[in-house]
């Protein structure tokens, strides 16, 4: 008599067909991308991407033109076809599945709204095009239109609204066939810097409200802080690290995120001595080397490199009461950006640094000036060792 596995009989010993009952996907597992891969003509956009989206996050592909982070969105929408690798949204396989029958909606940076038609015409046109009922499609569009703060707006066409109305929108349109995922491409490209500062905000509450899970595009460093819950930082076609925004701008892995995320002084050098609890760093910067209150996975003459952020940075006229980091220069530049100051200071070895100040008073930015003589120095833990 052949045996039957405990995992594919029921608790009352009946057999269960685990083809028909798949295991219900993990919403820590909702979007998958798995070793995808897409060429063309021989280049390489996207290079092995694996990584997997929690249900209702937002979550950002950060990087450069040209890194492939656009191709990679292209592919989750449909609109490119993966040359090698796997897809997978709930379960189901997006792949050779055509952009209609994905269930995922994009908003693309032009908005691609219709000028032709009002903005209430616009919002309902994906509904008409499902044949959804009047008396529905009136609601779901006067649904949209209080999610957005656009009612008074519903008659007039793309033309009379601002770019904030006009983002507004294409964001309701986009919502509102109730999508598994959205797509933004750029979504505050279009958008002055203060208009973008709010919308960023504005997004995100309303993305958070629906409970929709959204995969963004930017190369905007600062608009994937504000919105995203994780960010992937994209080189060259590969991911780099991906993390949340604080880690990746504390913890950066590589010397690529360390200097794409934010300002950042880096030196490179070896370690001199290494230890279970600290090691010393040499580099050509100061004449003293670097001391790193941790130990490290490395080993005594492994080039590594330091990241030091600015703002972990100290300046004074008075030599710090410190063992260790500091170095002594003067002040060759500042740049003043009213809440803040950016301190450039030569060092005696001719290194440049980058310190920044908050300005706390009206003057602050005066109680240093140019040529100064100052000493730089920082703690033991405020820098990141990184060995690629």
């Amino acid at each position: 008599m052949a045996s039957v596995d405990a995992d594919a009989a029921g608790s009352n010993g009946t057999m269960v067909n685990s083809a028909a009952n798949p295991p219900a996907p993990s919403p820590d597992r909702y979007l998958v991308i798995d070793t995808v891969r897409k060429e063309f003509d021989g280049f390489v956009a996207v290079d092995d991407v694996s990584l997997t989206i929690r249900k209702g996050e937002i979550f950002a592909l950060l990087g450069a033109s040209g890194c492939g982070k656009s191709t990679l969105l292209r592919c989750l929408a449909g609109f490119e076809t993966p040359t090698a690798g796997r897809i997978e949204l709930e379960g189901q396989s997006l792949i050779g599945l055509p952009p209609y029958e994905r269930r995922i909606n994009m908003m693309f940076q032009s908005y691609a709204l219709f000028p032709h038609m009002t903005v209430e015409q616009n919002i309902a046109f994906g509904l008409k095009q499902d044949g959804m009922a009047k008396a529905a499609m009136r609601a779901r569009v006067d649904e949209m239109l209080s999610l957005v703060q656009m009612n008074r707006f519903a008659k007039r066409k793309p033309h009379q609204l601002s770019g904030g109305q006009q983002q507004r929108v294409a964001l309701a349109r986009s919502l509102a066939k109730s999508p598994k995922m959205l797509l933004l491409d750029e979504p505050m490209g279009a958008l002055d810097k203060k208009l973008r500062s709010q919308m960023q905000l504005e997004l995100v509450n309303i993305i958070e409200k629906l409970g929709v899970t959204c995969v963004m595009v930017t190369h905007d460093q600062e608009e994937a802080m504000t919105m995203a819950h994780r960010i992937a930082i994209m080189e060259q076609g590969r991911i780099r690290q991906c993390a949340k925004p604080d880690e990746i701008y504390e913890q950066p892995n590589c010397r690529y995120t360390a200097g794409f995320i934010g300002s950042v002084n880096l030196f490179e050098g070896r370690i001199d001595k290494d230890e279970k609890d600290f090691v010393t760093i040499r580099t050509s910067a100061f004449p003293d080397p670097i001391y790193v209150a941790h130990g490290v996975t490395g080993f005594e003459g492994m080039e590594v490199a330091m990241a030091l952020r600015p703002e972990k940075l100290r300046i004074s006229k008075h030599e710090p009461d410190l063992k260790h980091n500091k170095a002594h220069g003067s002040i060759e530049d500042i740049a003043y950006f009213g809440s803040h100051s950016v301190y450039h200071v030569r060092l005696d070895g001719g290194c440049k640094v980058m310190c920044n100040f908050v300005n706390m008073k009206r003057w602050d930015s005066e109680s240093f000036t140019w040529n100064d003589p100052v000493w730089v120095s920082w703690g033991d833990l405020e820098g990141v060792v990184l060995s690629s």
